[in-house]
């Protein structure tokens, strides 16, 4: 439920946003404005207000902003009279302001004391191509086929912008440069697999590490603290699995509802053995183990791993607004990844992994959401500019042909068009809901 809920304000927030944007150049050009919808399908809640209908309806995966076609009512001033720029202008005026509100996102987000996580590798997981190439803890990342890698941020940037290539690591150890390669065939960061969500090819980075997961709270009467599972215990392992992060140790559980388990603990230091037996999770539509702790990252000494610092206000604002154009080139290279088939399809997500994310970095804290919402505008503005037909970026292409003719295209060959588009819409769309749903019922 709480998913649901934060998707249907989150999603909602978006198409607010974006349609406020159409519908505020459209006054602005004193364009008459018909409709202006939050979701589609049967509306839920309607209310006239002056000329415009404003409606919230029953699906809510996106929104419109609909103008009168006719002149059937006195004093209308119609979308198809005016210019072709200011028609431009409007439609251009949706992604536009997803831009901008994410800029003014992140104006706030670039406030105060920052944090920057090193390139600095805090473990490696045996058996990966990692440790075969010679990755080891405590190396530090200095570059990336010749490209300056300060922090994780920019690590993860370099891996999407090299998605089909080789990545030849520049690293600092022992105060010694060396060089390491990780060949293309051989990366698991871009491809579908469970191991990418819990590390880089077998790089771990802060706050995961060896012993860095502390039990923070136990719940009384769960397998936990029936099995003497205390707080503060670090965990090392879990059936014989090494653990670095939360995503490692809940893997573990979940997969052994009703299975005795063996966990290995740090307690004051001393190594601890107890076997504990998951039980199902009644909040889980699917088989899921959970012993009834809270968990939390403590990676000991990590101030070698994140440094802090502030920006003044027009470092802010030029920081805000680099963030949202580098954004805005990562979604296109990642876009253009997944075309060609750089990027594995299957990562591509849909409204149930959006749903997820809402939920997670709600409960996280503002920080970690208003984070999110940047992310998810620039998506959307980005989306939207496609040359699809039925989104903004047709409608951009249809009037930059009718601006070199000098006339309007022919209304059929749009209409046509517009199907086509909504056709392709719908397969990414299936395309994604396949992807999210196998993600659910099998990750």
């Amino acid at each position: 439920m709480h998913s649901i809920l934060s998707f249907l304000f989150t999603i909602s927030l978006v198409v607010v946003i974006h349609e406020f944007g159409h519908y505020v150049m459209a006054k602005l050009f004193k364009v008459s404005v018909e409709k202006f919808s939050i979701g589609f399908g049967k509306a839920l809640y309607k209310k006239q207000i002056g000329l415009t209908e404003f409606s919230l309806r029953l699906i809510p995966l996106g929104g419109f902003v609909k103008f009168y076609e006719d002149s059937k009512f006195k004093g209308l001033n119609l979308f198809e009279n005016i210019s072709v720029l200011k028609r431009s202008i409007i439609v251009l005026a949706g992604p536009l302001i997803n831009f901008i509100f994410a800029f003014i996102l992140l104006i706030f987000l670039n406030q105060g004391d920052q944090y920057k996580i090193l390139p600095k590798i805090t473990a490696v997981e045996p058996e990966s191509i990692a440790s075969q190439v010679g990755f080891k803890e405590n190396d530090i990342i200095i570059s990336i086929n010749d490209k300056k890698i300060k922090s994780l941020t920019d690590h993860s940037k370099a891996l999407i912008e090299f998605a089909n290539k080789d990545l030849s690591y520049l690293l600092l150890r022992n105060n010694k440069e060396i060089l390491i390669t990780v060949n293309n065939k051989d990366r698991l960061d871009l491809k579908r697999n469970k191991a990418n969500k819990k590390n880089i090819n077998g790089l771990y980075f802060f706050p995961s590490g060896r012993n860095s997961l502390l039990i923070n709270e136990v719940i009384v009467d769960s397998p936990a603290y029936i099995a003497d599972i205390r707080k503060n215990d670090r965990i090392v392992s879990a059936n014989d699995n090494l653990i670095y992060n939360a995503s490692d140790f809940v893997d573990v559980i979940r997969n052994k509802v009703n299975t005795e388990i063996t966990i290995k603990l740090l307690r004051n230091n001393e190594p601890v053995s107890i076997q504990v037996t998951p039980r199902q999770n009644s909040d889980s539509v699917k088989p899921a183990g959970v012993i009834g702790v809270m968990i939390k990252p403590e990676l000991i000494n990590k101030k070698k791993y994140i440094y802090s610092f502030k920006f003044n206000t027009l470092e802010s604002i030029s920081k805000s607004f680099y963030d949202v154009i580098s954004g805005i080139k990562m979604v296109f290279k990642s876009f253009i990844h997944i075309v060609t088939g750089n990027i594995d399809w299957r990562l591509l997500s849909g409204p149930i992994a959006i749903a997820e994310l809402s939920s997670d970095t709600i409960s996280i804290g503002l920080i970690s959401y208003l984070s999110f919402l940047v992310f998810l505008n620039i998506n959307i503005g980005f989306l939207n500019l496609l040359p699809i037909p039925t989104l903004d970026g047709g409608q951009l292409i249809f009037y930059m042909i009718e601006g070199v003719l000098g006339k309007p295209l022919n209304r059929e060959k749009m209409i046509i068009s517009q199907r086509l588009g909504v056709i392709i819409l719908f397969l990414v769309f299936t395309l994604a809901v396949y992807n999210d749903v196998f993600n659910f019922l099998f990750d």
